[in-house]
């Protein structure tokens, strides 16, 4: 779903909120007039809130779903954040104005009229609240929207402060009217403790706090699980909106042509943006690195090990040698047959899928053909020149003196290092 959609799908669940609250908040209000309920005239000026802070709701949204401009090049998705802000205040003038009327009635109880009616139009705005509450809910978490989840979070107050006013006009019918003072205190310390945590999650948003250090972990598990990655740090993110715009630097292999290097930023970006639906940009720096270990492979004209002789056939080698080398010394080796010497067709397909899932980084060799040479270079294997047949042991000496070139790629007669 686009990002348009999900906006699209915010404005429409405000909509039906504003309805819902309409409705009930006018019920409430006439009702709260003609019984003279504290609490429920407190819960009427709490509706009135909701549908202000529904209206702004709305149109944060719809700001959001406008492109950027010259003014505004990265969109307009801080209106968002701007209204759950403007939100969070409303609880908080809202919690103000339930305990000034609390008060009142606490030091000047009053009876309760027409208490029947105030309890069905009450108690059937509970379950009417809880829906909404967990429908917006829902939606806000699906399209990541901060002002919808404290619009639910509002609805959600709601539904305890209704079940509190029925409490509290029970105690009025039984001859305590002080009692719904009591509670409407009650309701506006949750009120006003709920608009001050929002403000504060609001606050954080607007000043590009880190929200979820989980999702930088992920971003750096997803980088560098691809393959030309050597590491992924200096990770960064900040919630604009329901949208998160991010940035990171890869260190990859330093003698990475440039073509290679664009193509794998646009792969890091692409794999992260899939597999994190709510980052709406990420900005890839590359920096080459000093390589500290290599997967070297050498195709081989037997099986001796270190002491095999080089082959300068890469499609024809009866084997590959595979020589993982770090710490300045050779940590590991082992052999394998070349697998594609029984096949007609697709021999050297079939090697550069065993060099690949060998995990291979580099490659020297004589000759190689033009498509298995691309399908290893586009996989970020970098791959050199043997100028002649010598022992593996020689070669591996020598391309760590950095003694032989690159191998030239046969469609293109120059290469860019960065």
């Amino acid at each position: 779903m686009s990002k348009e959609d999900l906006l699209s799908k915010g404005e429409q669940t405000a909509k039906l909120g504003l309805v819902i609250v309409f409705f009930i908040g006018v019920a409430k209000g006439i009702v709260g007039i003609l019984s003279g309920s504290v609490s429920v005239i407190a819960q009427t000026v709490d509706s009135l809130t909701d549908l202000f802070s529904l209206i702004t709701v709305f149109i944060g949204l719809r700001l959001s779903k406008k492109p950027p401009s010259e003014r505004f090049p990265y969109g307009y998705y801080k209106a968002e954040t701007i209204v759950s802000l403007i939100v969070a205040i409303l609880l908080i003038v809202t919690g103000g104005e339930i305990v000034r009327r609390s008060i009142l009635q606490i030091l000047y109880p009053s009876p309760l009229m027409m208490s029947t009616l105030v309890v069905i139009v009450v108690g059937s705005s509970i379950p009417v609240l809880y829906w909404i509450s967990e429908y917006t809910k829902n939606i806000g978490e699906e399209i990541n929207s901060q002002s919808l989840k404290n619009q639910a979070a509002d609805f959600n107050a709601d539904v305890y402060a209704s079940i509190l006013v029925l409490v509290g006009v029970g105690s009025g019918y039984l001859g305590y009217p002080s009692i719904e003072g009591i509670i409407g205190v009650v309701i506006s310390i949750f009120i006003l403790r709920m608009g001050l945590k929002l403000a504060w999650n609001s606050l954080l948003g607007l000043m590009d706090a880190v929200e979820d250090p989980d999702q930088m972990l992920k971003i750096k598990e997803i980088a560098e699980q691809i393959r030309g990655v050597r590491e992924a740090y200096n990770i960064r993110c900040r919630r604009t909106g329901p949208f998160c715009m991010g940035e990171l630097t890869i260190g990859v292999e330093r003698k990475l042509s440039v073509d290679q290097a664009h193509l794998l930023s646009d792969e890091v970006e692409t794999r992260i943006k899939k597999e994190i639906p709510s980052i709406e940009s990420i900005v890839i720096h590359i920096e080459p690195i000093e390589e500290t270990e290599y997967m070297i492979t050498v195709p081989i004209k037997e099986d001796r090990g270190l002491e095999s002789k080089a082959s300068h056939h890469f499609g024809e080698a009866p084997y590959f040698i595979f020589v993982r080398y770090g710490d300045s010394q050779i940590t590991e080796w082992k052999t394998k047959k070349n697998p594609s010497l029984a096949l007609e067709k697709r021999r050297g397909i079939s090697i550069t899928e065993m060099i690949l899932d060998e995990g291979a980084t580099t490659l020297l060799t004589g000759n190689i053909g033009e498509g298995p040479f691309h399908i290893l270079r586009d996989s970020f294997v970098q791959i050199y020149k043997l100028p002649e047949e010598m022992k593996v042991e020689e070669a591996l000496e020598k391309f760590i003196d950095e003694k032989f070139p690159r191998y030239e790629d046969p469609s293109k007669s120059e290469e860019f290092d960065i």
